[in-house]
């Protein structure tokens, strides 16, 4: 993620997001058109690089984590059969520092995303890109379809 900022002549900061992460951050706030915006996003790049010829899939348990709301990195934990409490012990992290990167309270650097990976045996590819990055070998999942609303009032 590349992100820019300029300082305006009264000292304030501002900060320059693509679409696309700006997207990403509303939806995980709750934003439900931003969580549609998102989906279709995915589903086009994943049409795409389908019709290009170099799709490749998540593995379906991470679609099925994803798609019911769940976190990559908690549904990687889970996936190993590892508790909270023990994966912060293999990677070296404060248990209440791993459950804030796991809810996108705490930001992860790339080494400690490998080294959770690792402990998950699972491609680091897919906790580096919360865009949910796909990945090969692997049944395919089908192709994701937008979440249908809730019925909650705006």
């Amino acid at each position: 993620m590349s992100v820019q900022s300029i300082v305006t002549e009264g000292g304030e900061e501002l900060v320059i997001l693509s679409r696309r992460t700006y997207d990403a951050l509303l939806a995980r706030a709750g934003d439900e058109d931003a969580e549609d915006r998102m989906t279709a996003r995915l589903a086009a790049d994943h049409l795409a690089a389908r019709d290009a010829g170099t799709v490749a899939f998540a593995p379906n348990w991470l679609t099925a984590a994803v798609l019911a709301g769940e976190p990559p990195l908690v549904a990687a934990r889970r996936h190993a059969g590892l508790g909270l409490a023990d994966l912060a012990a293999k990677v070296g992290l404060a248990e209440d520092v791993l459950a804030a990167m796991e809810q996108g309270r705490h930001a992860s650097t790339p080494t400690e995303i490998e080294a959770i990976a690792q402990a998950c045996d699972v491609d680091a590819a897919l906790l580096l890109d919360q865009d949910f990055a796909p990945v090969p070998n692997e049944v395919a999942a089908p192709i994701l379809k937008p979440r249908r609303r809730s019925s909650r009032s705006r």
